[in-house]
């Protein structure tokens, strides 16, 4: 439940809304041609026959929608182009265009100290102010005190 929350807290809430909608307009749309196509006698079988396709296809096309949405918060906060992720996410088959996304991902972006616009880890001045940036902390040491103790020993 916790790892749903987080994903949820990171896709934004117009998509959430959205994918919500969806869901309840493809019930809806489901159960309208079950009652259309049923006989009159037997109304109930298709009526639940197409709205339970209907919400199960609505919900799976809900999950995509939402993983999209992921898709591009998630580019936003890594400094990413957040359109073309999305793009590559939704027209590749096979989810591929997820997996790509996923495994080509920057990590998340810095906030300058100064103006608050996002700058990323690589840059070493924020381009939008000019302030020097800091650099992330490093849990290697640097090479040339590598090769020192190596070549003392």
């Amino acid at each position: 439940m916790k790892l749903l929350r987080r994903f949820l807290n990171i896709v934004p809430k117009t998509v959430q809304l959205w994918a919500s909608v969806f869901v309840g307009c493809a019930f809806l749309v489901g159960l309208v041609l079950g009652y259309k196509t049923a006989d009159p006698g037997a109304v109930l079988r298709p009526l639940s026959a197409y709205g339970g396709a209907a919400l199960v296809l609505g919900i799976v096309l809900a999950i995509w929608l939402l993983c999209l949405g992921f898709v591009f918060a998630d580019a936003r906060r890594r400094d990413m182009r957040s359109i073309l992720w999305v793009l590559v996410a939704a027209l590749f088959p096979h989810l591929l265009g997820f997996l790509l996304y996923f495994v080509m991902r920057h990590p998340i972006a810095a906030t300058c100290t100064h103006c608050g616009m996002t700058v990323s880890n690589h840059q070493r001045f924020c381009s939008w102010c000019g302030t020097a940036q800091s650099l992330p902390n490093s849990t290697k040491a640097p090479l040339t005190a590598n090769l020192s103790q190596g070549a003392s020993q």
